[in-house]
């Protein structure tokens, strides 16, 4: 499953971040990466999600989050 589409309210830990390596470690910064535990607060339009990163709430477009592969823990 992807970021995409990640159903609301639901934690989720990060599998994999297939981008490229500069927007790769902008993610890493902002921590989103594998490993973490995410959850998805609200969907935007063309398949944007706002996620919560422990206190801090990252909005991505429809194409990042679809290369964000994550599973249920």
């Amino acid at each position: 499953m992807d970021l995409a589409g990640c159903p609301l309210h639901v934690d989720v830990v990060v599998r994999s971040v297939d981008l490229p390596p500069d927007v790769r470690v902008r993610l890493w910064e902002l921590g989103v990466h594998e490993g973490v535990v995410v959850r998805t607060t609200h969907r935007g339009p063309a398949g944007g999600r706002v996620v919560a990163v422990g206190g801090a709430r990252l909005a991505l477009d429809g194409a990042t989050a679809s290369r964000v592969a994550v599973a249920v823990p």
